[in-house]
């Protein structure tokens, strides 16, 4: 199972913690409220009210075993940078950060976090399938248990017809579109390039390719089997 440590408890933070939570992920909350922490103790495996930019406490929560770290501090700008550097330190191997000044994303970008996150409250669930299913580029909430997603071509797909597939019969599934890099001539120079084509209603005979993007439509639940 998953183990994803979250720092800092602010609408974001909270959000986040709890959609993970909701799926089965091990969450480990951290934030110096206390009251926060309460607020979210019954929700998520650990939650400790500490303070995240000392490296023994870290230690001592065990949070270079985690699998992910995401620092979603909000106003205190050195806290969140402090604690982004020591969750490399401690070899933290994904870490997720948040980004509230241009500045504080360039020091970021130069650390070389997996994600800066620039986001409120209504984009924690997002980031949480972003974590769960980082096949999924891009998602579309069509309501409370249904979307339409952007995902790479599962390697299981490739080679094989859409019809034999049978996706909507097996995984409940839609095709919406498949996305396909194809060569091109490049008129002005006589050269080739790559454009991007898009299938909009794709033949049940088309062959996956592996390097295919397919946009499908379905419920939560089974777009995640996927």
């Amino acid at each position: 199972m998953r183990q994803i440590a979250i720092f800092g408890l602010g609408s974001f933070g909270k959000a986040l913690a709890k959609s993970l939570a909701s799926e089965g992920v091990e969450v480990i909350a951290v934030d110096r409220d206390k009251d926060k922490v309460e607020d979210i103790k019954d929700y998520v495996t650990v939650a400790a009210a500490c303070d995240s930019t000392d490296e023994k406490t870290l230690k001592n929560l065990g949070i270079e075993n985690v699998d992910l770290g995401c620092v979603a501090i909000g106003e205190d700008v050195e806290a969140g940078l402090l604690t982004t550097i020591l969750l490399k330190k401690l070899g933290v191997p994904t870490i997720f950060s948040r980004a509230v000044t241009p500045m504080q994303k360039e020091i970021l970008k130069a650390i070389g976090v997996a994600r800066i996150i620039e986001i409120e409250e209504e984009m924690g669930s997002e980031i949480a399938s972003t974590i769960i299913a980082p096949k999924i580029l891009k998602r579309v909430t069509l309501g409370e248990n249904h979307s339409i997603v952007e995902i790479k071509v599962p390697s299981k797909f490739v080679g094989k017809r859409i019809s034999e597939l049978e996706l909507r019969k097996k995984n409940k599934i839609n095709i919406v579109a498949i996305k396909r890099n194809v060569p091109d001539i490049d008129k002005a120079n006589g050269g080739r390039k790559v454009k991007e084509e898009i299938n909009t209603v794709p033949d049940p005979e088309t062959i996956f390719d592996e390097d295919d993007i397919i946009i499908v439509a379905g419920k939560n639940s089974d777009i995640k089997n996927l």
